[in-house]
């Protein structure tokens, strides 16, 4: 019984940590694809939307390498 009880205890406690650590990379994600897309938006008029979203593309993906 103890064995169960641990056993589960710690499989919480690791998917917990897990949860959170995703959460914390989504945010992080979330605020920079704002900022991207804010900057595209100074850069392009709305009627250049495929220029817009190849801008915040190119933006995400430099900021991430």
């Amino acid at each position: 019984m103890r064995t169960l009880f641990a056993t589960l205890a710690a499989g919480l406690l690791a998917v917990s940590f897990a949860a959170t650590a995703d959460a914390a990379t989504k945010k992080k994600h979330t605020s920079l694809e704002a900022s991207c897309k804010a900057q595209a938006a100074k850069k392009y008029s709305a009627i250049h939307f495929m220029k817009r979203r190849d801008y915040v593309k190119q933006c995400v993906g430099s900021a991430k390498a």
